[in-house]
């Protein structure tokens, strides 16, 4: 018994000083909820919190990662950048959900940027200290497991929407595309949707490009169309000289000139032979 209380008094004085507000922010994120205080306590004497603006950037693609990030308050949005420069929304995260838990165990740059969508709050740990905490209690690998399993749902579910909207496109059926950028308009997307609703309102972002698209295809038919009447014309030109050109032509000039002189002539005899009937 006194040995026990030993180990408790000196794991007591081996614990840091944690700040109990940081503590209890911890025990209200899902990854933490069920670790024990004094793992809490270690993790929390080490965290920092970010306070950001919206619009501020939190991490940037291609930055080295040593942290994870979980969103107290507020939210951000997740954005790669296009082939043209666009920006492109991936996903959103808001309170309780952890950001750069993949580098945690690849140790490779951020491949995407964090940014602000509103005031928010983040608490930034690192890397070493997520690792001991994982060694100490180990179940709490548990959590990040689901965490990355619910992130691959999504990213299917990403993949799988796209391709069925880039399906749509490709067979001219710009309505759909365009009925959907209009259905998901809002800055937020609620977390409670689905995750196929979710990719939805993220593509419509950068889908809006459909519109524009659609204008150049009609534009191009016109301008096929147009080139094709040219081509006719000229064909038909080309066609119509060729015919005048022939000695089949010349022949039949000739001999049409020749029954109009024959006509002619007939018409002139037949006068004649009318007045010298009435005189």
């Amino acid at each position: 018994m006194a040995n026990k209380f030993s180990q408790y008094l000196q794991g007591l004085r081996a614990a840091p000083q944690a700040n109990p507000k940081i503590v209890k922010r911890l025990k209200k994120q899902p990854l933490f909820s069920h670790s024990p205080d004094r793992v809490l306590a270690k993790i929390a004497h080490k965290v920092q919190i970010r306070e950001l603006d919206k619009g501020d950037v939190l991490v940037r693609q291609g930055q080295a990662s040593d942290s994870l990030f979980m969103i107290y308050t507020g939210w951000v949005k997740i954005v790669a950048q296009g082939a043209q420069g666009e920006e492109v929304v991936l996903n959103q995260y808001g309170p309780g959900q952890i950001i750069g838990e993949t580098s945690l165990f690849d140790r490779k740059p951020h491949s995407h940027t964090i940014i602000a969508l509103r005031p928010t709050e983040a608490m930034e740990i690192k890397y070493e200290v997520v690792r001991e905490a994982l060694q100490e209690h180990p179940v709490l690998a548990v959590s990040f497991l689901q965490e990355m399993s619910n992130r691959v749902r999504f990213a299917n579910a990403y993949i799988e929407e796209s391709i069925e909207w880039c399906r749509r496109m490709a067979a001219g059926d710009y309505g759909f595309v365009q009925e959907q950028v209009e259905q998901t308009q809002p800055t937020i997307v609620d977390a409670t949707h689905s995750d196929q609703a979710r990719a939805s309102a993220f593509l419509s972002v950068f889908f809006k490009m459909a519109k524009d698209i659609q204008k150049r295809e009609e534009d191009l038919k016109r301008q096929v169309q147009q080139l094709i009447i040219e081509i006719d014309e000229v064909k038909r030109q080309r066609e119509v000289q060729a015919l005048t050109e022939s000695n089949f032509f010349e022949d039949l000039q000739a001999t049409a000139q020749k029954l109009r002189a024959e006509r002619q002539a007939k018409l002139r005899k037949r006068r004649g032979q009318d007045e010298a009937t009435e005189e």
